[in-house]
């Protein structure tokens, strides 16, 4: 007998709360990643030697935790631990957990090794004349490569926690790196110069120890789940080999993603210091949005699109997709054109002070406002591949991603030498774009009950009224500068508040005289928790 599907309602309303409730931890993360960006800024800049060679060197166990511990592990492993944990019995889910963790430590472990002997053979060989950010780039790397096992281990008893639908902590615990990190720069700045080598490397001891601190904390959350964590590797198990299979093609994808993202780093590093650092601060800001409200909706819908995949409820995975869609789009809308109009008081209010520099501001604004015009996309993007990944889809997102690699690499070169930094910002916003149109496109065919021109219409409409709220956004600011204010500090600040609160309640008045059903979903979860 066929399990009975929820109603529409109750699943979008179920999707809204746990996006709301993962929203709130990824916030908290967000924001202290926010002042470790604030406290970086002031200590490092952004445009010097330290901070560039950071930036870069950091940017390959961040790839590593992309593929191995996010992306293409999560989109396989969470569709088959949900429909395990759908059909067999818990200790059956708990021994794929254990044997999946195993298998990806293992892998890790060489990655881990053979990564950090090519950097100390790279660095060893270097020409005398190069660049000084780049050869602290290969001397610090050794140093950062044990935080990529650390941190997919700890990606992985997420994933593990998500499909027993606790999202909270998995959200929160990028606060504990975040915390560890403001508090290492606290203490090596008393001590030393911004272009002393010492408090780079204390630093990077410091990114190790958040690690094991991360893990501590999800290992903790799952034995409260009862799941006690025993390393058990066997490679002969049927679903350690589904599951390779599975993960296989969704590394190549996000393989060729990363791969993408390093080659724009390489390309910054020819821009010099400065380019880096811009990248870096501007690409901060466009990930808050994108982590509180797009990496929260991603997560919680993935679960849940499996589920009903699991039930072959064609229906309910169209609804979902939907509704995640549109939310999303609801959201990101109004910050990318707040952040648009608002972005150089914003950057000044947040970055301006200690090492970060006129230039700095500057030359972060010029990339913010390309990375801008992606930023719906950035959060779209992980919902419409979760709509492959639900249905243990990983070719077709590869098969897209190579498409967007091959328009990228291109535009990226021939951006550049006209935009600079921004050239690699408006070329990494077009692929984004490009990437969820494709996505969303061959996602229809598996889906006959979704109606994409739902989406399309709803978006056109949130984006004229946040249009009409960013005129309101720009004007309210203006006015405000032309207040006598105690200090710069202070202006940008006013600027910044009262700006985007002009431009957000205006935003709020026209969707409700529009009656837009994407914010009457969100006053009606507020509504029932009061009444609680």
């Amino acid at each position: 007998m066929p399990v009975p599907s929820s109603t529409p309602d109750a699943v979008n309303s179920s999707l809204n709360k746990s996006m709301w409730t993962t929203s709130a931890g990824i916030f908290g993360s967000r924001i202290t990643g926010l002042l470790r960006d604030i406290v970086m800024a002031g200590y490092w800049g952004g445009t010097g030697v330290m901070q560039a060679a950071f930036q870069v060197a950091f940017a390959i166990p961040n790839m590593l935790r992309s593929l191995f511990g996010e992306g293409a592990f999560t989109a396989a492993f969470v569709p088959m631990l949900s429909a395990k944990s759908a059909t067999a019995s818990p200790a059956e889910a708990w021994r794929l957990t254990e044997r999946t963790i195993s298998a990806q430590a293992v892998m890790l472990g060489l990655f881990v090794i053979l990564g950090s002997i090519a950097s100390m053979v790279i660095h060893a060989f270097l020409p005398p004349d190069i660049a000084a950010h780049v050869r602290v780039t290969f001397l610090i790397l050794p140093l950062l490569m044990p935080y990529a096992l650390l941190i997919c281990m700890v990606g992985a008893f997420s994933s593990f926690l998500n499909c027993q639908r606790r999202f909270a902590l998995p959200a929160v615990v990028p606060v504990i790196f975040n915390v560890v990190q403001i508090a290492t720069i606290l203490l090596v700045c008393i001590h030393w110069s911004i272009t002393e080598l010492t408090p780079l490397l204390i630093f990077c001891g410091s990114i190790i120890l958040a690690g094991l601190l991360q893990l501590l904390a999800v290992i903790v959350a799952c034995s409260r789940q009862g799941f006690i964590f025993h390393f058990r590797l066997d490679w002969r198990d049927p679903d350690i080999n589904t599951l390779g299979r599975r993960i296989a093609p969704g590394l190549l994808g996000a393989g060729v993603a990363q791969v993408n993202n390093l080659i724009d780093k390489a390309l910054a590093m020819i821009l010099g210091p400065a380019a880096i650092g811009a990248l870096n601060y501007s690409q901060h800001l466009v990930y808050l949005p994108t982590g509180i409200f797009g990496v929260a909706m991603s997560v919680v819908c993935l679960p849940s699109l499996s589920r009903a995949f699991a039930r072959k409820d064609y229906d309910e995975m169209a609804g979902s997709l939907d509704f995640a869609l549109r939310q999303m789009l609801f959201l990101t809308l109004p910050c990318a054109v707040f952040f648009g109009v608002l972005a150089e008081p914003l950057i000044r209010m947040l970055f301006f002070r200690g090492a970060f520099t006129d230039e700095a501001v500057r030359e972060c604004a010029w990339a913010l406002y390309f990375y801008l015009l992606g930023l719906p996309a950035f959060s779209c993007a992980k919902i419409a591949a979760n709509a492959h990944h639900a249905q243990q889809d990983t070719t077709t997102p590869v098969k897209i991603a190579l498409i967007c690699v091959a328009v990228n690499l291109p535009l990226n070169i021939i951006l550049m030498l006209f935009l600079r930094q921004g050239g690699l910002a408006l070329s990494t916003s077009i692929c984004s774009w490009l990437n969820v149109v494709l996505l969303l496109r061959l996602a229809r065919r598996s889906l006959p009950t979704w109606e994409p021109m739902r989406t399309v219409q709803a978006g056109a409409t949130l984006a004229s009224l946040t249009g009409v709220a960013g005129v309101a956004a720009w004007g309210a600011a203006r006015a405000i500068a032309t207040i006598a204010w105690p200090g710069a500090f202070w202006t940008n600040a006013a600027m910044t508040i009262g700006g985007t609160a002009a431009g957000g309640l205006c935003y709020l008045a026209l969707c409700l005289l529009c009656r837009r059903h994407e914010l009457n979903t969100i006053t009606a979860i507020l509504h029932r928790r009061r009444r609680r």
